[in-house]
């Protein structure tokens, strides 16, 4: 293992990078490319190219612990520089860890498509016996993320056949598929029930899932932040057949299991009293192995075989506020033999229980410290455990 220099304010960079190296369908998927990717490909793929160098300097699984060889991912850093995504993180500027992986995952899905669209074009103009020139291939326009795919009007709908008969309207947002988001994508199932009508259904992907931890009551876990996302929701929608406003039952299930879960515990949130962003500091537990509840995966996928993952890497934010503080992670080595905690360039091993939250520190409101700072989990990554 291996530490990153923290440069001025880089730690929410160094935590992801750190993370996503202890993944091991990550790791494979990039190495896979690593071997495959040429070098003429004219910066289209900035960030896939300078994560592939990195994990090579990296080598996370085979040397011994502690190396105490840190280094800083300066051509990560550089690759940002290419993509206006990346623009509002400014260097030396604490920024969020997890909005920070969402434009790093996007990003590496969008030059995966691109990837997939270079190679589409010259097998069609192999096809044709046209040989694609340089040109061509390097005028690609870059694809849409997801989201603005979404916005573009990629819905589509149809009706869809349930229990005793009954049809419901489905409608999906849609998005283009890569390795990214089958590697850390899933779906939710929105079902609104409006009264005299037929239930609206409606598909979209999440990539994390987002876990309302506000209530102290009713999520003193992570198990119970999960049911918490089917509870019914009493929402204001408009009703065709009465022509005015009605109450609806808004309930939310998951779909589809991805092979690496992401769980952002919603720590960072508006408090309409102090009119500001605030941190919800308290302990929430969550163990080593998550097994999903079943009620909360859609009627239709339930199965009598439970989905379970197991637990591989903790972001965690230490600081009182919002729009400070710092980010260490703790990462599983794959043979699951060790916890590392990682604080920018000191690398240290952790036993589980510091890496853990028990019930007993969740209930008592402390969850105690991790490599001397105050244990308080914002990202949580589970890989899959197949039966």
């Amino acid at each position: 293992p291996r530490g990153l220099i923290n440069t001025g304010n880089m730690c929410f960079i160094n935590t992801i990078l750190q993370t996503l190296a202890y993944c091991p369908p990550f790791t494979d998927l990039l190495e896979t490319l690593g071997q495959r990717l040429k070098a003429d490909l004219g910066r289209k793929t900035p960030l896939l190219e300078s994560v592939i160098v990195f994990l090579r300097e990296l080598q996370p699984s085979g040397s011994a612990l502690p190396l105490n060889d840190a280094f800083v991912p300066e051509n990560v850093y550089d690759a940002m520089k290419e993509n206006k995504r990346f623009d509002s993180m400014r260097r030396g500027f604490q920024e969020d860890a997890e909005e920070y992986l969402g434009f790093f995952l996007n990003t590496l899905h969008e030059e995966l498509l691109y990837l997939l669209s270079r190679t589409h074009t010259r097998s069609t103009a192999q096809a044709n016996g046209t040989p694609s020139s340089e040109g061509r291939e390097h005028s690609i326009e870059r694809p849409l993320s997801p989201s603005a795919q979404a916005d573009s009007g990629g819905a589509s709908a149809w009706l869809e056949v349930g229990k005793k008969q009954r049809t419901h309207v489905v409608r999906s947002n849609e998005a283009r598929e890569s390795a990214i988001t089958r590697i850390f994508g899933g779906t939710l199932r929105s079902i609104l029930h409006i009264p005299g009508a037929k239930d609206s259904v409606t598909l979209e992907p999440y990539q994390p899932l987002q876990l309302d931890i506000s209530d102290p009551a009713s999520t003193m876990s992570v198990v119970d932040a999960l049911r918490h996302l089917s509870t019914p929701e009493t929402v204001q929608t408009w009703s065709a057949a009465k022509k005015e406003n009605v109450d609806a039952t808004k309930t939310v299930f998951v779909e589809t299991w991805p092979a690496v879960l992401i769980c952002h515990l919603k720590r960072f949130v508006y408090d309409a009293e102090e009119r500001e962003v605030v941190k919800k500091s308290r302990a929430v537990a969550y163990g080593t192995e998550l097994i999903v509840p079943n009620e909360i995966i859609s009627p239709t996928k339930r199965s009598s075989v439970p989905v379970k993952y197991r637990l591989f890497g903790v972001v965690y934010h230490h600081g009182s506020t919002a729009g400070g503080g710092h980010y260490t992670v703790a990462v599983s080595r794959q043979d699951h033999q060790q916890w590392i905690h990682f604080d920018d360039e000191t690398v240290q091993p952790v036993p589980t229980d510091q890496v853990v939250v028990s019930p007993e520190e969740a209930e008592s409101g402390r969850a105690g410290l991790i490599g001397g700072r105050e244990k308080c989990a914002y990202l949580l990554f589970y890989q899959r455990v197949r039966a």
